[in-house]
């Protein structure tokens, strides 16, 4: 299992300095899509001043957060009970020259969808840059053709193959006045993609959006103090990008009950 951190989704590997500004912006950020239509496209575009090396793969992973709740990151090699897609997964290009301004479009397939077994499946999409900083006429030629930086972004592409619903339970990680952070854990094979939103006597304190695989820290911003005793966690579906065709086969959570 290899863990790579998330504190930075553009996650310079290199150490030397820029000259220019790498700056690659893929959207959709995240993907998900149901067997009925499993295929699409991530756009890609040079955001910076340099030209860019873009190198594309897809390897099996999570976005996961340890079991303190202090770091989130790519968790490469296991995904819990989200099956794994790469063996299915064809895109096109897997290499791709970038100058600055300019966009281009990996087109994906997964092949065989119908064939997978019920709930989620997932890859994550990484896009490895290599930029080539400019050489000045002062460097030492025995190293200046050696100037480069390396970048890493990841997406998530998940499938979802028939309808169901994550599996949620909750650790409260700390309270302040004007907080929770909580430990959402999944143990179903569906992901959970939506709000979050803490009740107290039909009351709602707060409310956010978070995507769980397999685990995830949730900091949720509280509009009143929350005093100890029971509270509710209230989940639903409504997740930025998700589209309604897919929404359908993701139900929503059972309430979790908690107390501090």
């Amino acid at each position: 299992m290899n863990r790579l951190s998330l504190a930075t989704a553009l996650l310079l590997i290199g150490g030397l300095p820029a000259f220019g500004q790498a700056t690659l912006s893929v959207t959709p950020a995240y993907t998900y899509i149901t067997t009925e239509a499993p295929h699409g496209a991530f756009r890609l575009r040079n955001e910076g001043t340099q030209s860019l090396e873009v190198i594309v793969t897809a390897e099996y992973g999570v976005i996961e957060s340890d079991s303190t709740g202090s770091a989130t990151g790519v968790i490469l090699g296991t995904a819990g009970r989200l099956g794994d897609l790469t063996s299915r997964l064809t895109f096109f290009p897997g290499r791709l020259i970038l100058d600055p301004g300019q966009e281009r479009v990996v087109r994906y397939l997964v092949e065989g969808a119908d064939a997978l077994q019920r709930g989620g499946h997932i890859v994550l999409m990484h896009y490895r840059m290599q930029e080539r900083a400019a050489v000045s006429k002062h460097a030492i030629p025995a190293i200046a053709t050696a100037i480069s930086i390396e970048y890493s972004l990841v997406t998530p592409l998940v499938v979802i193959s028939g309808p169901g619903a994550a599996r949620l339970s909750a650790k409260v990680l700390g309270v302040s006045e004007g907080a929770l952070a909580l430990m959402l854990v999944n143990g179903a094979a569906f992901p959970f993609a939506g709000g979050v939103s803490v009740e107290r006597d039909g009351h709602v304190l707060g409310r956010t959006v978070t995507a769980v695989y397999t685990q995830r820290r949730v900091d949720i911003a509280l509009t009143a103090p929350l005093t100890p005793g029971r509270f509710t966690l209230r989940f639903d579906g409504e997740y930025p990008g998700v589209p309604a065709a897919t929404r359908r086969y993701l139900l929503v959570p059972s309430p979790v009950e908690l107390q501090f």
